[in-house]
């Protein structure tokens, strides 16, 4: 890349880089009750993507996300806060999900298991899950079926009030099994 110094003066430079490095990816089609993705949030990356899908076994289903911090252990203390805003296909209706002080993450809630169709999929973005001393932050946008397989669309916040250094997560149906996931996790390569 061509740059000058503001005097009229050209020389070649590095051209800018950043982007997403695949760091980790997770899929299954057999029913389990836990999806667990841990040890990939390291201090390579200060910021991640995570796409996803996950199909439902049982309809009406809500999947939730619990944290792992850098000990080892569940961080399942009430520090989870949660804010979504969405409308649906049908006839436009403005929905709202919320809650505060919880033991978890809720990524979708009421979610259909038809199984033709894919339940719930969407996008996370990471804010500092290992700065010390920070929390960490999800900004999350979704697609979902609801349980009478109507499409309904939110976007969102994800607030972990505690300062922990994360290492990943696992996620759960909240009354029955997940039948199917793929989750795909990438680091924010900074420029």
């Amino acid at each position: 890349m061509l740059q000058t110094d503001g005097s009229g003066n050209l020389s070649f430079v590095d051209a800018p880089s950043g982007g997403l490095v695949p760091v980790r990816q997770s899929s299954g089609t057999s029913n389990t009750t836990n999806v667990i993705v841990n040890g990939w949030i390291t201090d390579t990356y200060e910021n991640y993507v995570m796409d996803y899908y996950f199909n439902v076994a049982t309809n009406n289903e809500a999947i939730s996300m619990t944290l792992y911090d850098s000990s080892g252990n569940i961080s399942s203390g009430n520090e989870y806060d949660w804010t979504h805003i969405g409308s649906q296909a049908s006839d436009g209706a403005k929905l709202e999900l919320y809650n505060t002080g919880q033991n978890a993450f809720r990524l979708c809630h009421g979610a259909n298991n038809d199984s033709a169709r894919v339940s719930v999929t969407g996008r996370l973005i990471w804010l500092h899950p290992r700065a010390s001393g920070k929390r960490t932050t999800l900004l999350h946008h979704q697609r979902q079926l609801n349980s009478s397989a109507v499409v309904q669309s939110f976007v969102g916040a994800l607030d972990f009030k505690a300062t922990n250094q994360l290492t990943g997560f696992y996620c759960n149906s909240t009354s029955g099994d997940i039948s199917e996931w793929d989750i795909n996790i990438y680091g924010i390569v900074n420029s």
